[in-house]
């Protein structure tokens, strides 16, 4: 009867698993974009809506200015093409982690826009139609990144030209005095918009400043009393021992529950500094050379690991490793990576933390690595993506974002490899400039 019952309950088990699995899925897919940032969500949603006026338009425009007011040129070929070329980028947020879709978008839009816009105004004569057209894809092009749309625009307009040529016109066939006439109107328009784009940044910026502030005010609110309590979980930590004897029932369970409380004290502390140095520009933070292995000890020495956690961790720091930075907001870097391999160890029921460093002739290397439950390569793919976490909706995945910008701000790199159920490493690589201290 038991073994009935435990396979009917192992059963039930699963079956929720699999039922919580499947809802998981369904949610994380139809929730894709708010795993995003906001400034990836948004150029997701540019490129779909202009796939969606190129997979309209240019079947539309070809009936209208082949049969409604007919031009003198038209290609029902060129056409199709660039629609077809604009169908993928109708399902761009499906397709947000795959490495392709960038250099796709911008050779799909570059034909698509500037490039077929403007080999139909040179075979209509430089026409006012086809001139104004020019301009509409010339500010279409510009709600996009200035680089990308510089980039479009001047590729595409050469491509034309040389398709111009090679379809049977002379360089003489180009219309000169249109295009004089056009230029300056474009220059004007990529002025403009270039000027209202730069506006939006610097609201942007006065936003992140003002959050900034206010981050600071929270913080600054909120320490106090969690200085309060964490002080407070430590003094019953310490008197609990002697003031219940070692048979009374609850004393165990007691000092379990302080012990969490101090690591969920020490959880939320540590997500608040992170949410105030998430919101400040690192660029801004004072520089220094420092050395990473005292930053690593220093940020271990001060982690509130919980019984037998520390054990799980082993550090390799064989000689001194100096870089440049700010020792700060690396001891918040080492901190994140190393709760997070922690919280892996606990999801696996298995696992080390093993952290380790390289001193090479042009980089210092800082490994960290644990053996627990690996990633799946389409999380590996979005590990650094602000606000992704994994599991979904665990914590509030900004932390491996941090990581990136910080390590950035000094020219230095994070990387992860992973293995599913194996192991996951993160990888970063700090580049040796100038005459630095020598390791011993």
């Amino acid at each position: 009867m038991d073994a009935k019952v435990a396979q009917a309950e192992d059963g039930r088990t699963t079956l929720a698993g699999l039922a919580r699995q499947a809802w998981q899925t369904v949610f994380e897919t139809a929730a894709r974009a708010t795993l995003l940032d906001e400034e990836s969500v948004i150029r997701l949603r540019r490129i779909q809506m202009v796939g969606a006026l190129g997979v309209i338009g240019h079947p539309l425009y070809y009936v209208i200015w082949s049969h409604v007011f007919p031009q003198p040129y038209e290609n029902l070929w060129l056409r199709l093409v660039c629609t077809a070329l604009f169908v993928p980028l109708l399902f761009a947020s499906a397709f947000s982690d795959r490495r392709w879709l960038p250099p796709y978008a911008l050779f799909a839009i570059t034909v698509g826009l500037p490039f077929a816009f403007i080999f139909f105004y040179l075979e209509n004569g430089g026409s006012m139609v086809w001139a104004e057209s020019v301009i509409i894809a010339v500010v279409i092009l510009y709600h996009f990144n200035t680089a990308f749309a510089t980039i479009a625009l001047f590729s595409g307009a050469a491509a034309a030209i040389a398709l111009f040529v090679l379809a049977g016109n002379s360089m003489g066939g180009i219309p000169w005095a249109p295009i004089l006439l056009q230029l300056p109107v474009i220059g004007f328009v990529i002025a403009v918009l270039v000027v209202i784009k730069m506006d939006r940044q610097l609201l942007a910026e006065q936003k992140r400043r003002g959050m900034a502030a206010a981050l600071a005010t929270v913080a600054h609110e909120l320490r106090t009393p969690l200085t309060s309590l964490a002080m407070t979980a430590r003094g019953l930590k310490a008197r609990l021992p002697t003031a219940l004897d070692q048979d009374t029932p609850l004393r165990d369970g007691l000092m379990q529950a302080v012990a969490r409380m101090e690591s969920d004290l020490a959880h939320i502390s540590n997500s608040i500094e992170l949410l105030v140095a998430n919101s400040k520009n690192p660029d801004n933070a004072t520089q220094e050379l420092f050395e990473l292995g005292g930053v690593i000890r220093d940020a271990i020495g001060r982690f509130p690991f919980e019984q037998t956690d520390l054990e799980l961790v082993t550090v390799d720091l064989p000689c001194p490793a100096y870089v440049m930075g700010n020792p700060q907001l690396f001891g918040l870097v080492t901190t994140n990576l190393l709760k997070n391999a922690l919280e892996a160890t606990k999801r696996a029921g298995k696992g080390t933390i093993h952290i380790r460093s390289e001193v090479r002739p042009d980089a210092v290397h800082v490994m960290f690595r644990d053996t627990a439950t690996g990633v799946p390569p389409q999380v590996l793919a979005r590990m650094f993506q602000p606000f992704f976490s994994y599991p979904a909706h665990r914590g509030t995945g900004i932390g491996l974002a941090f990581c990136q910008k910080v390590l950035n701000s000094w020219g230095a790199t994070i990387c992860c490899r992973s293995e599913e159920h194996v192991f996951t490493e993160f990888d970063m690589r700090f580049p040796r400039k100038g005459k630095w201290p020598e390791a011993h």
